[in-house]
C-alpha cells in the first residue's frame, strides 16, 4: 500500500488517499486506487463516478501524472493528466503538488485542456508557464503515439490490484 498526498500549488494538502502499488522502479511508480468521492464529477469528456478503477502514473522527472480511469467492470472511460511538479516518492508515500493545468482525453481521442483560467490566476513565471507547455505538449504525444499510460491496456485489472 502506498499513500497518495495531493498537494496545492503552495504545497498544502488538500487530498489523502491510499493506493495499491502495482509497479515502481526509477522512472517512478503505478498505483491502483478507487475513485471514492460521492458526487459524480463531470470533467467533459467522461464522469467520475464512486466505485471508479483509477491506475495512477506518477513520475520522479515529468511535469505530469496520468490517472487512467475505468469504470466498476473495468471498462475505460478515458485519462485525466495532470499538470504537476514532479512527484516526491519516499517509503510508503508519494506527494504531488497541483499546478491546476489538466488534459482530459476521452476514448473517442478527445482531448480537452480544463482549468487554464485556474493555472493564470496562480500567475505562473515564465519558466512554469514553459514546463506546463512541454507538460501538455509531452502528454498529447504520448496519446497519439499510443506510449506510456496511454498503452497499458489492462494492467490494474489483470494485476487485481484495485483498493476496494
Amino acid at each position: 500500500m502506498v499513500r497518495i498526498v495531493k498537494m496545492d500549488e503552495q504545497g498544502n494538502q488538500v487530498a489523502r488517499y491510499t493506493g495499491r502499488v502495482i509497479r515502481a522502479n526509477g522512472e517512478g511508480v503505478v498505483a491502483a486506487c478507487s475513485w471514492t468521492w460521492e458526487q459524480a464529477v463531470d470533467v467533459g469528456p467522461f464522469v467520475l463516478e464512486t466505485g471508479d478503477r483509477l491506475c495512477e502514473f506518477y513520475y520522479a522527472d515529468a511535469w505530469f501524472n496520468v490517472f487512467r480511469v475505468c469504470d466498476e467492470t473495468g471498462a475505460l472511460k478515458g485519462w485525466y493528466c495532470n499538470v504537476t511538479a514532479p512527484a516526491e516518492m519516499t517509503g510508503y508515500q508519494i506527494r504531488w503538488r497541483d499546478l491546476k493545468l489538466d488534459l482530459v482525453v476521452g476514448v473517442n481521442g478527445e482531448q480537452v485542456v480544463a482549468d487554464q483560467d485556474e493555472f493564470e490566476a496562480l500567475d505562473p513565471s515564465p519558466e512554469l508557464r514553459e514546463r506546463a507547455a512541454d507538460a501538455l505538449a509531452n502528454l498529447k504525444a504520448w496519446h497519439r503515439q499510443g506510449v506510456g499510460p496511454f498503452s497499458e491496456d489492462g494492467i490494474c485489472t489483470e494485476m487485481g490490484a484495485y483498493v476496494s
